[in-house]
């Protein structure tokens, strides 16, 4: 996996996390008309076009849809860049076939898009998913939408240096235990 591929993957699983963060804090934010209480998701066979729909707006509010609608560009590139190297006599060639490529393919985001409101129906109910697209539309959902994109880079990055950090203590702590039981690393 390249740098460029596990960054993108660390950005998705980022978004998820926060993503998670805004269902927990929406299903706390007191609504003007509480509705009944939230009936538990249902099963995949038995989601209603309705919750499916309530959970492809939430998909598309949040921003996650963003993710989907780059990939296709990203791995684009990713063959540019290895093709480039390897192959440059092919490179203008390469170029045409990607433009219409790329425009094709990228229709198929939709697939994602369906298949994450899938799955947010399948563990959501109808009432929690309008509850959090509601959120979703106001002007704290909004700016916490928009602050996504930032706050996910800079996750990232301190996600690396905890890593690193937390690598590094726990090699300490292990060549000190097996020093101890004169095993050396």
């Amino acid at each position: 996996m390249t740098l460029r591929q596990s960054s993108a993957v660390a950005r998705i699983l980022a978004l998820m996390f926060v993503f998670s963060n805004a269902v927990a804090f929406a299903q706390q934010v007191p609504l003007a008309t509480q509705p009944a209480a939230p009936q538990a998701a249902p099963a995949e066979a038995a989601i209603a076009p309705s919750h499916l729909a309530v959970a492809r707006e939430v998909v598309l509010g949040s921003g996650l849809a963003r993710n989907f609608e780059s990939m296709v560009p990203q791995i684009a590139e990713q063959i540019r860049s290895g093709f480039s190297r390897t192959r440059p006599e092919i490179i203008k060639d390469m170029e045409e076939s990607l433009k219409s490529l790329i425009v094709e393919y990228s229709k198929q985001s939709d697939l994602m898009i369906t298949a994450s409101a899938r799955l947010y129906a399948k563990r959501l109910s109808e009432v929690e998913l309008r509850e959090i697209s509601t959120f979703l539309k106001t002007p704290s959902g909004q700016k916490y939408v928009s602050s996504q994109s930032e706050v996910l880079n800079e996750l990232f990055a301190e996600m690396q240096v905890f890593s690193q950090a937390l690598g590094n203590e726990l090699m300490d702590r292990l060549r000190s235990d097996l020093r101890k039981k004169n095993i050396q690393l």
